[in-house]
């Protein structure tokens, strides 16, 4: 077999060979020499995230850093941490199933400050290779919260799934991580409680994909920016206490939410639209007394801005605010845009 020059080769040629390449053999072509290093970050294909996904297997944790393509995973290299130690340690790398497993410099999960070096070193390495900034540090648990794993402050995304928000371990990853950014909270297969909303009400960005009963705290506590809820149990009733909190200037970081009912639950939305018809009327004796209430007529796209637009692929007509009603607080004249029907509910304030 004969050895391809790839340093004499021109840009356009390497760039093909490393799109037919797994990032499992680009990561460990980066490590024959500096010069592929060099010419692997010259050429390589843009990627929309580098993270570090942490899961149970049979013999203890995984830690398992993943690049992230227009929302497909793929795993690159990975570290092995056992419960029980082997009789026989393999020191070698292996390349398991287009992953690169890496020995442990801690057998086992132990030692945790060396453990989270050793994470923070192969995702810093994996981010330079492929031109990403190792400090947006994005995590994925889906099997147990590992929060031990990273040091304090440093995860600014992370995705779990909805029914490891009800463990201990949910309230000890949000207390120790106040600059995390994103929280996606992904749908599981088993049956779910309420949970406890006050572990992240605080995260600016939220998606939660299968929000059901904690929409109604969800909609009334949420102290974040932007949130994206699939799957709501909405209520009128919970809708207007938003919109009266709102109002008083106790939900001032709220910029969008987006609420999606339930396709199998009722959404009495018309008890909202007769608040606010009936505000537009001027009576007085309306919950909504710090508002004034409005329908104008001109058409508007409201700019939005979040960083869920990245997660979710939104239908067209979502930010067209026409015929929507806009309500405008008394104490700054701050406006924001409703949107409301059966099956949704929409929040926009207006920068």
């Amino acid at each position: 077999m004969h050895r391809i020059p790839i340093q004499s080769l021109p840009d356009v040629v390497n760039q093909e060979i490393l799109r037919n390449m797994t990032p499992s053999e680009i990561y460990l072509a980066s490590m024959t020499s500096k010069k592929t290093k060099k010419l692997i970050k010259r050429n390589i294909y843009k990627v929309d995230e580098v993270g570090v996904e942490i899961s149970r297997q049979d013999y203890g944790i995984r830690a398992a850093v993943y690049i992230k393509i227009e929302k497909k995973i793929c795993y690159v290299v990975c570290l092995e941490f056992r419960i029980r130690p082997l009789r026989r340690v393999d020191n070698g790398y292996q390349l398991l199933e287009n992953i690169v497993a890496i020995p442990s410099i801690v057998p086992n999960h132990c030692n945790m400050p060396a453990i989270r070096r050793q994470i923070h070193s192969i995702h810093s390495y994996v981010c330079d290779v492929f031109n990403i900034d190792t400090s947006n540090l994005s995590v994925r648990f889906p099997s147990d919260i590992y929060y031990e794993f990273f040091d304090i402050g440093t995860v600014k995304k992370c995705t779990v799934p909805d029914e490891l928000l009800e463990s201990e371990f949910s309230m000890k990853l949000f207390n120790q991580q106040k600059n995390m950014n994103l929280l996606i909270v992904e749908r599981s297969r088993g049956i779910v409680d309420c949970g406890y909303v006050y572990f992240y009400q605080h995260v600016p960005t939220v998606i939660h994909r299968n929000t059901q009963n904690r929409s109604s705290f969800l909609l009334t506590r949420f102290q974040g920016q932007h949130g994206l809820f699939k799957n709501c149990f909405l209520h009128g009733f919970y809708v207007n206490v938003l919109l009266r909190l709102w109002s008083e200037n106790k939900m001032d970081n709220l910029v969008s939410m987006i609420a999606y009912q339930s396709v199998n639950r009722p959404f009495d939305y018309e008890k909202v639209v007769e608040v606010l018809e009936d505000k537009m009327g001027k009576s007085e004796g309306n919950c909504l007394n710090a508002l004034q209430v409005e329908k104008p007529s001109e058409k508007r796209i409201y700019p939005y801005e979040s960083i869920i637009s990245q997660e979710h692929q939104f239908e067209a007509d979502t930010f067209d605010c026409d015929g929507g009603y806009d309500v405008v607080r008394n104490s700054d004249e701050k406006r924001a845009t409703i949107k409301i029907s059966k099956d949704y509910f929409m929040f926009f304030v207006w920068p």
